[in-house]
């Protein structure tokens, strides 16, 4: 009795995610438009960004956690071709979403935000706030999209070596994420997690989003840890004329278009 009614419990989240994604599928339109030559190729790379990397200040600064000594911080983006829109990173059966390393990923216990949609940016400096583990849709803080450093010229609000002069940080508009399915208290579990894993769950934002600049290239997360990252990534991307598609880490079935660079690191 008790297992059918988690199955049942089961295949109505399932179906209530399909209709989140299918939702912000046609948030631009009323119908849906075949995608062409330029739509499947809308995808042009995955960065893993070395972010930051870990300092003896860092080290004796143990007032929301002690931060493991090799410890790396890493950003990763999604370039897309201009025009195009970053919807959802998902996991769904078939399709799982998977993010680990080989030792655990660390965050300050008493700083946590879920996602870099909510971080104060006038707290940022506190304790190793600014190394914290999150995902997001383009959103550093608050009051900031996240910008590779190569390309970041505005300065440095983050009062922390190697990030003194650039930071990632570029004010604008920022896009609520919308968490459907994720377990976002992973980051702060007193177990040291290493595995976020999710088979019926996304980071998404209603009518997707772009990155701050012409180039294309949206955040959805930063992770520090001082083991080795690994990954599996699957992505709605929106069209200019309002369809979408589906890329995949492996296994593509029908439409869904399968990247190599959405597992890390890249298996050639």
């Amino acid at each position: 009795m008790c297992k059918s009614i988690l199955n049942e419990i089961s295949i109505k989240k399932y179906f209530l995610f399909f209709l989140f994604l299918i939702a912000n599928s046609f948030a631009f339109s009323q119908y849906k438009k075949e995608l062409t030559a330029v739509d499947k190729s809308s995808l042009e790379g995955i960065i893993v960004e070395k972010y930051y990397s870990y300092s003896l200040d860092d080290i004796n600064d143990t007032a929301g956690g002690i931060l493991p000594k090799g410890s790396v911080t890493y950003r990763i983006y999604v370039d897309m071709k201009p025009g195009y829109t970053l919807q959802a990173v998902y996991g769904v059966p078939l399709h799982e979403l998977k993010i680990e390393t080989s030792t655990y990923f660390y965050n300050n216990k008493n700083m946590w935000e879920p996602t870099a949609d909510l971080i104060d940016a006038k707290k940022i400096n506190e304790s190793t706030r600014a190394l914290d583990s999150w995902l997001t849709m383009g959103a550093a803080t608050i009051m900031h999209n996240g910008i590779l450093k190569s390309e970041d010229k505005d300065g440095s609000i983050i009062k922390r070596d190697s990030l003194n002069k650039a930071d990632g940080l570029v004010a604008g508009k920022i896009s609520p994420v919308t968490i459907f399915g994720l377990d976002m208290s992973f980051f702060i579990n007193p177990n040291k997690p290493s595995h976020f894993l999710a088979s019926n769950g996304s980071c998404a934002v209603f009518g997707g989003v772009k990155g701050p600049t012409e180039a294309n290239k949206v955040l959805i997360a930063q992770l520090t840890t001082n083991g080795n990252l690994s990954f599996e990534l699957n992505l709605q991307i929106g069209t200019p004329t309002g369809s979408s598609l589906q890329y995949v880490a492996k296994n593509p079935k029908d439409e869904e278009l399968q990247f190599s660079e959405l597992t890390y690191p890249v298996k050639r």
